[in-house]
């Protein structure tokens, strides 16, 4: 399936499609580069999209739908956040409400959800935090990426 029609088919988020990196705020979309950018298919920023509906609830910032082969994508999950220690257990919390939106109202979006490290965290500054730290292997276990300041994705896809 296609990243568009995946969120198009996505409860509470139907309209928020934009093409290529459109829908992150500009700040955010200069914290990331692609080794093609051409298989960017397009993003949503989920944080705004699902506002009013989840206002008190820890929500994940952005998917970004990136071409596989023929018609079919693939989709990411960025989350741009400080990254201190003191931030993890918030990372994993903002994680249990992605993974529970997709399952329970974003069931396609889950379908295509990439299945090697697609939970990326991208530092809003400093990372302040070793890798080979307590809360470093915390993330890893609930699969998500350690904290960059600037994030570099390949996007060749191996077939699967």
């Amino acid at each position: 399936m296609r990243f568009q029609d995946t969120v198009a088919n996505s409860n509470g988020v139907r309209d928020c499609y934009r093409a290529g990196l459109q829908a992150l705020l500009e700040r955010d979309r200069n914290r990331l580069s692609f080794k093609d950018p051409r298989k960017i298919s397009g993003s949503l920023n989920l944080d705004a999209a699902v506002d009013g509906l989840y206002r008190d609830q820890p929500r994940w910032d952005y998917g970004i739908g990136i071409k596989k082969t023929g018609s079919t994508d693939e989709a990411i999950w960025i989350e741009v956040h400080p990254a201190d220690a003191n931030q993890v257990q918030k990372l994993i919390n903002k994680l249990t409400w992605l993974k529970n939106w997709l399952n329970n109202r974003a069931k396609d979006l889950m379908s295509i959800t990439e299945r090697d490290s697609p939970y990326i965290w991208v530092s809003s500054g400093h990372v302040s935090f070793q890798q080979t730290s307590p809360q470093a292997k915390r993330l890893a276990l609930a699969g998500i990426t350690f904290p960059r300041e600037y994030y570099y994705l390949q996007t060749r896809w191996r077939k699967s």
